[in-house]
């Protein structure tokens, strides 16, 4: 359909036209030679490469500047500096504080529930480490990175037995049919439409097996992996977008390069792809590609450089092709489409069963210059200019110190010395005939150093590291704005998780993770699907020892002015603990909600023995003293079952009953003082006034 300007709206069709698709593949590839030539010129900053880099770190031949053997080292600035922020981002992610809060319903325990599920799932995902440290270098080094997010499968052939009995179970009459001599072309007949993958031969051995033995074994489809995928993405080499998209969900199309094997291509046929389609590609590839081989007007730029020795020789290359698209009901859908030069048609086309039609990716940049998203850069981009002031600081310090070791020597033409060095013997006629040269003064080699560590102070700045207490504040304001777009990006990340573990996953996985009944509810419910997921972290806990001591600041004020005793200082061990280990945190500390009920249930349980004549004594250690005095202080205040008047009376009437009720209280007082002290025993400081209610 064409709206009034003649531009197309995109509806879903179950056979959609490649070569439209090819063609908005090639026109984003050469979109982007800019960007790519831009990347290359970063990785070979990065990895300190240039032309006629020689391992001896000297320059070599006639055309060397300034002379034969000049120094030509390695300055290595911008490489330690992203591998040290590649470190600070996945330490970010690992020790990040994850929460899950309903947006539209639900409470705050299934929220807590989904919070603990998907850090189980963040923590079983063996690849996600890997893939973060990967999506990071290529946030780094090239201002940009994406991640997609898939539901993976993967299964693997194993025998399980078959027999006589099972069958019988099932269908009686095949048993019979099996046992039956005089059966056999009918006995096939039965079994192939139960068992449609085997092969003949298969199943000839199967019925034979069966009627011998009454056993025998079948082929069958095991699961090894059946859970969430989250892979990085490089631009250009892996994923392909129009290069003035201003975000991912605005782009037309989003293009995701693959290379198979043919066995694992052919596999695919188990995932719905199209088997002859297949068995065409194989049959007329090119039986890829060494990248330096394949020329294509889709790879203008410098593909041996860029992908460095990567060689695809015996792969075959897939492009998986994502759409914005609308059903048949105007509802936006996002399709995939899997194609490839070699054939016409494609090998898979289908809806994705995505969250609101949108794409499975997750764009992450590091810096927003403008609406565009391929504007932001890298360090190689910020820093070249400093890398190369570095590398010319220190190519003319051992330059130098080459000159003064050895200058050029004089010597009467046709004369020249057989050997310069110590030791050495020179034969001369009379004295003068050989000389060292005067060599022009050098620059002070300490203010070449000072120079140097200028611009590496300057790169630093730049890339949020302190050079000194004066800037410790804006530096860590950079680093943590780093840290929260990273995380920002990981945030989405989770959602798309959360949304493939509620389509694919089922209830079982959410009882085995979490034990709690309200799995079904929480994964198939469509009105308690919708949280917020906030994941953040703090760039001063890189640095432990500050940590604890600021939580030491904070306990010590808490014993200070905690006057109405309404500090929560089961929550500020939380705290403390997370600070060390976030995952220990979560093991040795019940959630609040959890503690809380316990808590309640027990004080009103004693409460109730008290009031029966029995004597109970407050527990002595162990226990949320504060609240247990709350629970006691609403009892006094009355309750709908049992009015305040009423307690009053009681209390006035039995004496017994007041003391054991007041007894109980002094006890919890003196737990809760114990309890303060305690704690300001190990932050060294003097108690406060320590709060109490008395019954």
């Amino acid at each position: 359909m064409e709206n009034s300007s003649g531009l197309a709206i995109q509806e879903y069709d179950e056979s959609p036209d490649v070569d439209i698709l090819k063609d908005e593949f090639r026109t984003a590839k050469a979109n982007l030679s800019f960007w790519m030539d831009k990347a290359e010129q970063g990785r070979e900053c990065r990895f300190n490469e240039w032309a006629g880099k020689d391992e001896s770190g000297s320059k070599n031949g006639p055309e060397a500047f300034p002379f034969s053997g000049a120094s030509d080292l390695e300055p290595n600035l911008v490489n330690p500096l992203i591998d040290g922020d590649v470190a600070l981002l996945g330490q970010s992610l690992s020790q990040s504080n994850l929460v899950a809060a309903p947006v539209e319903s639900g409470d705050i325990k299934s929220a807590k529930l989904v919070s603990e599920f998907l850090k189980w799932r963040m923590n079983s995902m063996e690849e996600l480490q890997r893939e973060a440290a990967i999506g990071a270098n290529y946030l780094l080094q090239n201002g940009i990175t994406f991640f997609g997010t898939h539901w993976e499968r993967q299964t693997t052939r194993v025998f399980e037995p078959l027999s006589l009995d099972m069958i019988a179970q099932e269908s009686p009459e095949l048993a019979m049919a099996i046992q039956d001599p005089e059966m056999k072309e009918g006995v096939e007949e039965m079994l192939f439409p139960l068992f449609p993958n085997l092969k003949k031969r298969r199943v000839k051995k199967m019925i034979r097996e069966l009627r011998t033995k009454g056993e025998t074994e079948i082929p069958t489809e095991k699961p090894v992996v059946n859970r969430p995928s989250v892979k990085a993405y490089e631009l250009g080499r892996e994923i392909v977008v129009d290069s003035n998209v201003v975000s991912l969900e605005s782009a037309r199309s989003i293009h995701c390069i693959h290379y198979y094997s043919p066995e694992a291509l052919m596999q695919k046929v188990n995932d719905g792809w199209d088997k002859k389609w297949i068995e065409e590609l194989l049959e007329n590839s090119k039986g890829f590609y060494s990248e330096e081989s394949y020329s294509s007007d889709v790879m203008s730029y410098n593909t041996s450089n860029f992908y460095g020795t990567q060689n695809f020789e015996g792969m075959v290359r897939i492009i998986s092709t994502y759409r914005k698209e609308l059903d048949e009901d105007d509802v936006p859908i996002c399709t995939i489409t899997c194609w490839a030069d070699e054939v016409e048609g494609f090998g898979y086309h289908s809806p994705m069963e995505s969250d609101e039609g949108r794409y499975p990716f997750v764009c992450i940049t590091r810096e927003s210059l403008n609406h565009r998203l391929l504007d932001s850069r890298g360090y190689p981009e910020l820093l070249k200019s400093y890398q190369i002031a570095v590398k010319t600081e220190m190519d003319s310090r051992r330059d130098a110190t080459s000159m003064t070791t050895m200058p050029p020597v004089e010597f009467i033409l046709g004369r020249k010395p057989e050997r310069l060095g110590p030791g050495s013997q020179i034969p001369v006629r009379r004295r003068g005939e050989v000389g060292f040269m005067e060599t022009p003064r050098p620059g002070s080699q300490s203010a070449s150093m000072e120079v140097e560590m200028q611009i590496r102070q300057l790169a630093n700045k730049m890339t949020g590291r302190a050079t000194s207490a004066e800037d410790a504040v804006e530096a860590n304001m950079v680093r943590q704005n780093l840290v929260n777009r990273w995380l920002g990006g990981w945030k989405e990340i989770l959602k798309r998780i959360w949304a493939l573990d509620r389509t694919y996953a089922g209830p079982e996985v959410w009882f085995r993770v979490t034990n709690n009944e309200e799995g079904a509810t929480l994964i198939i419910d469509e009105t308690s699907s919708i949280y917020d997921f906030n994941i953040t972290w703090n760039s001063l806990n890189a640095d432990e020892e500050k940590v604890l001591k600021k939580l030491e600041t904070v306990g010590e004020l808490m014993s200070r002015f905690d006057r109405s005793g309404t500090a929560r200082y089961n929550v500020y061990l939380r705290k403390v603990i997370e600070a060390i280990d976030p995952n220990l945190a979560g093991q040795l500390i019940a959630p609040e909600e959890e503690t809380t009920d316990k808590e309640i249930k027990e004080t009103s349980a004693d409460i109730a023995k008290i009031a029966s004549g029995q004597v109970v004594n407050a527990p002595q250690q162990g226990v949320n003293s504060q609240l247990r005095l709350q629970v006691l202080q609403q009892y006094l205040q009355g309750t709908e079952e049992i009015p305040a008047q009423d307690v009053q009376q009681r209390m006035q009437e039995d004496e017994n009953f007041a003391k054991r009720l007041q007894t109980y209280a002094g006890q919890l007082e003196q737990q809760q003082a114990q309890q303060k002290n305690a704690l300001i025993g190990q932050l060294g400081t003097a108690p406060g006034n320590v709060p109490g209610t008395s019954a």
